[in-house]
């Protein structure tokens, strides 16, 4: 039996690099997929395509694009570390808020890594996806609420709630201070795969890859077991000095953080 998909920011780089895997992942396949962002597609690659274009801040057009669908990946957002709260509250909150009141019975969201920032230190323990979030900037704040209200639905209404704290999504790593936190495109498709037929009501998972130089643990609920490394491209890719996800808020010898977070005990 088919059943219906809705990929949001199906135009932005992580939809481009999942997309390939509902034509190839076999953990994918038996999706009808349907693709909606605010604007079309980047190109004429059907990786690319846009297959509705609207405003999920629209109620009208929400209900219209989430109408008979069986679960929902949501990606779109804002997605900039830098982020003002006015530009962040409708895409990242309101629309989540939203997306989640929709009755989909199963919905796989978009976290972040940054939900849990504040824990990525040098010499820091590493980081357990069972510690209480603590985000490094407002972008991941709304992160951490997305998850914390995502719970709240799935606890009230009986609906799947998966959310994934992506890392650096790329095809690649893009620099040595990317290097730990990354997340390759094979790891990402069998990431959402196991978020789509998880037998769980609600559960977090970290999306990073399983890299050499990891600060993430990634024990999850849903059968993760990522295999990509990034250190296969550590040799390629270019040096900076950055240390952490929203870097120069804290430095290495800063005592400023509260004594749980700076030790890493949650």
């Amino acid at each position: 039996m088919t059943r219906r998909l809705l990929l949001t920011g199906a135009a932005g780089g992580v939809a481009a690099m999942l997309a390939p895997g509902f034509g190839t992942h076999p953990d994918l396949d038996g999706w009808d997929l349907v693709r909606t962002d605010r604007v079309e597609g980047r190109g004429t690659d059907p990786v690319d395509a846009v297959d509705v274009v609207g405003d999920l801040a629209d109620p009208a057009f929400l209900a219209r694009v989430t109408g008979g669908v069986d679960a929902v990946v949501h990606l779109a957002a804002n997605a900039d570390p830098t982020a003002s709260w006015d530009d962040l509250r409708v895409p990242n909150v309101d629309v989540v808020a939203a997306l989640l009141a929709t009755g989909v019975p199963r919905i796989v969201l978009a976290s972040s890594a940054h939900a849990m920032g504040q824990y990525a230190r040098p010499g820091a323990p590493l980081i357990d996806p069972s510690w209480p979030a603590a985000p490094c900037c407002a972008y991941g704040a709304t992160k951490a609420f997305g998850e914390a209200l995502g719970r709240a639905h799935a606890y009230r209404t009986g609906a799947s709630v998966v959310a994934l704290r992506l890392g650096a999504t790329t095809e690649r790593p893009l620099a040595s201070s990317a290097l730990d936190g990354w997340l390759g495109p094979d790891d990402l498709r069998q990431l959402v795969a196991r978020a789509l037929a998880a037998d769980v009501s609600y559960a977090v998972c970290p999306g990073i890859s399983a890299n050499t130089r990891s600060r993430w643990l990634t024990h999850n609920a849903i059968g993760y077991h990522p295999e990509q490394d990034s250190e296969t491209y550590a040799g390629e890719v270019p040096a900076d000095d950055s240390w952490g996800l929203c870097a120069g808020r804290y430095g290495p010898d800063d005592t400023t953080l509260p004594g749980a977070l700076a030790t890493g005990r949650g």
